[in-house]
């Protein structure tokens, strides 16, 4: 297979340089204005990089195109790469970048580029690649403390997994009776069946809502407050900063940070008034069947 591997050390820590590959091109790499796309799984994303024209003539535009594949916060990062003639010569290959923390706050980065159609195309790239490496730690290094926190701060919309609802708040209700609790729900309230894992939980859909209802058994489990327990779980951008950021603000710490069979990355939080919070993010689109899971619908077709 041909392929291309190179390194580089980024003084900045592996929160910044995940966003740099993933939300910040165009702090080191793209033309200003030109990034379109989001940090989603499963979504696309598009750039142009500009080269300088001889004698101060129009510079050359390199449109860049690719779709998320795997984002996993601060650790890794996997899409897919396609460039013009100059470049992959149309031929869309693999990037995956891994992030590895350091003692001193720096992040080695390792870089693996796959698929090349050519060995001319893999060739180019792997004399470009350390050159564009070393000019993004310059850059990264350069950009103020304020603009940083102004960008790591920006909303960032959760990505598709077919494993969990399209729902940004999604209740979770326990029930002594889980199959009666759905027929309820179901003829009661108009929801519809999305996902049944067979005596343990099924979810449900309602217009752009959601809610999921877990088997419960109170003997093993007793109510709290007299009514059985209860979740809500919340998708975020990123899980990691959601739940150092609850904790800071009064939350108490039930379940740290942790990546899911089901490609959620999750944590639990209680909040100071006593509820239970759930945060999820998206690190990757997983079939239900991997994990034990029957997908009856996807509302995202």
């Amino acid at each position: 297979m041909r392929s291309v591997h190179s390194t580089v050390t980024l003084p900045v820590d592996t929160e910044r340089a995940y966003y740099a590959w993933t939300a910040g091109w165009d702090l080191w790499f793209a033309r200003t204005d030109s990034v379109r796309g989001r940090p989603q799984v499963g979504a696309p994303f598009y750039f142009d990089v500009e080269a300088p024209a001889a004698n101060g003539g129009v510079p050359t535009r390199h449109p860049h195109y690719g779709r998320f594949l795997e984002l996993v916060p601060f650790e890794r990062m996997r899409c897919t790469w396609v460039t013009g003639p100059s470049g992959t010569g149309g031929a869309e290959t693999m990037v995956t970048v891994h992030f590895q923390a350091l003692a001193d706050g720096h992040t080695h980065c390792t870089l693996h580029h796959d698929g090349f159609a050519t060995d001319e195309a893999c060739d180019r790239h792997a004399a470009a690649w350390p050159l564009v490496l070393a000019a993004q730690a310059r850059r990264l290094a350069a950009l103020p403390a304020h603009d940083w926190e102004r960008r790591l701060t920006e909303s960032q919309p959760y990505g598709r997994n077919r494993s969990v609802p399209d729902a940004s708040f999604i209740p979770t209700r326990s029930y002594p009776d889980l199959d009666a609790a759905v027929d309820w729900l179901v003829t009661v309230l108009g929801c519809t069946e999305r996902l049944r894992v067979p005596g343990e939980r099924v979810q449900l859909t309602l217009g752009d809502g959601a809610v999921v209802a877990v088997a419960w058994n109170p003997s093993t489990m007793p109510a709290s407050g007299g009514r059985p327990p209860a979740t809500l779980v919340v998708r975020v951008a990123n899980v990691d900063r959601a739940w150092s950021l609850a904790l800071t603000h009064g939350a108490t710490a039930l379940s740290p940070p942790t990546t899911m069979p089901d490609g959620e990355r999750q944590a639990t939080v209680r909040d100071p008034a006593g509820h239970a919070w759930m945060l999820t993010q998206t690190v990757r689109d997983v079939d239900p069947a991997q994990w034990g899971g029957i997908l009856l619908r996807d509302e995202r077709g």
